[in-house]
């Protein structure tokens, strides 16, 4: 008998319209399938100026509604794109939020039985300075699994080292 309490319901995936983010997605729809979940698609934004100028000025409500509308339609062509590819596409429940990337996505997963994926993201120690490792936050900070899903040079690398 399975115990629902470890069953996956809901398999939360971080989309940025990158390469890695498109790989997680597809990996995310992938668990969705084989644990009969809802595939929910998270995309985080910031307004133009940055995370930081939006923690001091927040965008006024027209801004906002913008921001937050073409976030959705990037999220929904995005998920059309990669979705399409496997076809048979999971449930899905597209979300959008505006601030830091790492604690929405964590607060996004933050259900009993949800599974967050995540791309393996930028090695690059610039990338690292400037932005963080969202991540290193993730597998820190979230109360359910995380699957990080390796770039494909990451994945070349340790196929080579075995």
């Amino acid at each position: 008998m399975m115990n629902t309490t470890n069953a996956v319901r809901r398999v939360v995936v971080g989309v940025n319209g990158s390469v890695g983010s498109s790989r997680a997605l597809r990996r995310a729809a992938d668990e969705a399938r084989r644990h009969h979940a809802q595939l929910c698609p998270v995309m985080i934004y910031s307004s133009p100026q940055g995370d930081y100028i939006d923690m001091l000025w927040p965008p006024d409500a027209e801004t906002e509604h913008e921001l937050a509308s073409d976030a959705r339609h990037r999220l929904a062509g995005i998920c059309h794109r990669v979705l399409d590819e496997q076809g048979d596409d999971p449930c899905c429940a597209p979300v959008v939020a505006r601030g830091p990337v790492g604690p929405l996505l964590v607060q996004a997963a933050d259900h009993d039985g949800d599974l967050l994926v995540i791309g393996g993201g930028s090695r690059g120690m610039l990338s690292r300075l400037i932005s963080g490792s969202v991540g290193r936050y993730c597998v820190r900070h979230a109360e359910g699994p995380v699957l990080v899903v390796p770039d494909e040079e990451s994945a070349d690398e340790a196929s080579d080292a075995a």
